[in-house]
């Protein structure tokens, strides 16, 4: 006597095809709006403020990244070139 099925095969399928259809139409859908609207948080500081500016700024925080000297918001506290912050961590765990 052949087993009966409670679950039928074509019905699983097409019901995988209907979810894979959603899926593809979902992400092209969110790569068609992510490609189409412009984004307001791409550059922050280039709207904000003029090119010659944001780059006089850019150049005074690179220059503090490397150079030693008084912290403004820590009386007797210093800061100290990057590399060399990441030299002493380097040795430290070395240990």
């Amino acid at each position: 006597m052949p087993e009966s099925r409670d679950v039928s095969l074509r019905a699983v399928f097409v019901g995988m095809s209907i979810i894979a259809t959603g899926i593809g139409f979902s992400l092209g859908l969110s790569w068609w709006i992510a490609r189409s609207v412009p984004s307001d948080t791409a550059a922050p500081l280039e709207r904000l403020a003029p090119p010659q500016e944001l780059a006089a700024y850019l150049r005074e925080k690179h220059a503090r990244l490397a150079s030693y000297g008084p912290t403004e918001d820590e009386p007797g506290h210093f800061h100290i070139p990057i590399e060399r912050a990441m030299q002493i961590l380097a040795q430290r765990n070395a240990r």
